[in-house]
């Protein structure tokens, strides 16, 4: 099953705004999941339908850079104008010579 029809399928993705997108799914034991990503701030905020354990904050710079394109990709689709995603940083090199200087 193509990408687009597995996400179609099992999430509800909402435009609220041109920089965020609200996403929403059942969880396996009967209470709903949302998701809010905010493509201006870089934030994701999740929370649960039957919890009152409050919610969660995450920054992009901790999530999968795949899922935040894929995010934005389904935000620009419904017709929102998002920021453009950061580059990706650069991975850390081994020093030349140790950690002696």
């Amino acid at each position: 099953m193509p990408i687009k029809s597995a996400f179609n399928e099992q999430y509800n993705a909402v435009m609220a705004n041109d920089y965020v997108l609200d996403v929403s799914f059942n969880s396996s034991n009967l209470s709903y999941i949302y998701q809010t990503f905010d493509f201006m701030s870089r934030t994701l905020v999740t929370g649960r339908s039957s919890s009152s354990a409050g919610f969660n904050v995450t920054p992009f710079s901790q999530l999968d850079r795949d899922m935040l394109i894929t995010m934005r990709d389904k935000l620009v689709e419904l017709g929102g104008n998002p920021p453009e995603l950061p580059t990706e940083a650069a991975t850390l090199t081994k020093p030349a010579r140790g950690l002696n200087p």
